[in-house]
């Protein structure tokens, strides 16, 4: 199997050490270690980049979830205490 073909299994760690190694071997003297680290290095930085845009939509995601549930918690609490006010008024 291809390592271009593997890039979607690895973690992000992996494929930040692929980076890094690749980006080390495409400086190197003339080989073919360093062609095919040149071949691979657009696919792992475009690869990369997906991943933080990933994470990024993620986050932004959960932190609007989370600000509904806030507000939705402070909204339920206001509704209890004034209940709770109104039925303190009826005694």
């Amino acid at each position: 199997m291809a390592i271009e073909d593997q890039i979607p299994q690895m973690t992000d760690k992996e494929l930040e050490n692929l980076h890094a190694n690749a980006e080390r071997i495409s400086k190197t003297p003339a080989s073919k270690k360093q062609a095919d680290a040149e071949r691979l290095l657009p696919i792992i930085t475009e690869a990369l980049a997906e991943r933080r845009k990933t994470r990024v939509t993620e986050a932004a995601e959960k932190k609007v979830a989370r600000q509904k549930d806030l507000a939705d918690a402070r909204a339920k609490k206001a509704a209890s205490r004034k209940k709770a006010a109104a039925e303190a008024a009826e005694e």
